[in-house]
C-alpha cells in the first residue's frame, strides 16, 4: 500500500513539473517568436491607407495653417516603418513613421515614455487612427487627440492616452532599418542620387512635403560650433520650452533658418556642439508662431550618433 502512494505521489510531481514547463513555455513564447507583448496583436488589415493618401485626404495647407484638426473616419489604419523614438530622450512622448513606398512621413504623439522599447528604428507597424485627429501645431503636422487651447481659441493634435495607443497598434515582424527610406539634402546634391539642395527646404512647399520624414542634410556646419557652446543648456532652454536649436551656417538667420532642435533633458544635452563639415541625419518639422512669419526647418535627432563627419567631399 505504501509503495501505491508513493507511486501517486510521484506521478503527481511528474505532471506538476510538466505543467510548469508547460506554462513556462507559454510565458516565453512572445519574446522568441513574431508575437509582440506590446499593442494590440488581435488588429488585421481591413482598411489601411498611405500616409501619403492620409496626409492628403485630412491635410490642411500647413504652411498657411498654425493650429488645427480635422478627425479622421473610423476604421482608417495606417501601416508604416517606424523612424524615430525616443531612444536618448530627444524625440519625447512622439514617434515618426514613414511610408516605405515613396519617403511620407508623419509624426505621432503619445503620452507615454519609454516608446524605444516597444517600437525600435525599423520596426514596421499597423495603427488603427480612426476616430483621431489629423492636424497642425504651430504649422507641424501630427496625429494626436483632438485639444482646444481656451486660452487662444485655437485646436491643435495634442497626444494619445497611453492605454488608447496601447489598443491601436499593431506590431508586424523584426525590425529593419534598412526598409527606411532617407531623403538626403546636400549642400553639394547628386542628382543621380536623387539628392536635394540644402536650399531647397526654404521653400515652404518641399518643407512641407518631407515633414515628418527622416531625412539627412550633408555637408553643413553648424554656426555656433566653436568649441565651447553646448546642444541645449537648461538656462537657455527654460525660455523656449526646454528645447534649443542650433543652426547651420548660412541658415541662422531671420526669414532662413535650418537647424537642430534638441531637448534640454535629451541624454546628448549637455554635448558640445560640434564643429567642422557634418553629416546630419534627423526627423524633419517645420514650424512657425504665425502665419505672418516664414517656417523655421528643425530635425530632431533620435541619437547624437546622428552627427557624422561629412561623407562629402
Amino acid at each position: 500500500m505504501k509503495t501505491m502512494k508513493y507511486l501517486k505521489l510521484a506521478l503527481l510531481a511528474l505532471v506538476a513539473v510538466f505543467a510548469t514547463t508547460s506554462c513556462m513555455d507559454d510565458d516565453w513564447k512572445d519574446p522568441n517568436s513574431e508575437t509582440s507583448p506590446y499593442g494590440n496583436n488581435s488588429i488585421q488589415e481591413t482598411n489601411v491607407v498611405s500616409i501619403a493618401k492620409l496626409k492628403n485626404t485630412y491635410g490642411p495647407k500647413q504652411k498657411d495653417e498654425i493650429n488645427d484638426t480635422v478627425r479622421i473616419a473610423d476604421g482608417t489604419q495606417i501601416k508604416g516603418i517606424v523612424t524615430g523614438n525616443d531612444i536618448e530622450g530627444n524625440i519625447y512622448s512622439q514617434i515618426s513613421i514613414q511610408d516605405d513606398s515613396d519617403k511620407p512621413g508623419i509624426i505621432i504623439s503619445v503620452a507615454q515614455g519609454g516608446l524605444s522599447g516597444q517600437l525600435q528604428i525599423g520596426q514596421e507597424v499597423l495603427i488603427n487612427v480612426g476616430g483621431l485627429y489629423y492636424g497642425t501645431y504651430r504649422s507641424q503636422p501630427q496625429l494626436g487627440v483632438a485639444y482646444h487651447d481656451s486660452s487662444k481659441d485655437q485646436n491643435y493634435p495634442s497626444r494619445i492616452s497611453r492605454a488608447d495607443w496601447q489598443n491601436r497598434f499593431k506590431v508586424i515582424g523584426k525590425p529593419n532599418a534598412s526598409k527606411i527610406k532617407v531623403q538626403v539634402f546636400s549642400t553639394n546634391p547628386d542628382a543621380s542620387k536623387g539628392e536635394l539642395n540644402v536650399a531647397d527646404l526654404l521653400d515652404a512647399d518641399v518643407a512641407y512635403k518631407y515633414a515628418g520624414c527622416l531625412v539627412t542634410l550633408k555637408g553643413v556646419e553648424f554656426a555656433m560650433g566653436d568649441g565651447k557652446t553646448t546642444l541645449a543648456p537648461e538656462d537657455e532652454g527654460k525660455t523656449l520650452g526646454y528645447g534649443v536649436t542650433r543652426y547651420f551656417k548660412g541658415y541662422d538667420k531671420t526669414n532662413k533658418q535650418i537647424g537642430i532642435r534638441t531637448s534640454c533633458y535629451a541624454e546628448f544635452a549637455a554635448n558640445l556642439v560640434p564643429q567642422g563639415v557634418v553629416d546630419v541625419t534627423g526627423v524633419l518639422s517645420c514650424y512657425k508662431s504665425s502665419a505672418k512669419y516664414n517656417h523655421t526647418v528643425q530635425l530632431a535627432l533620435r541619437r547624437f550618433s546622428d552627427i557624422k563627419a561629412s561623407e562629402s567631399k
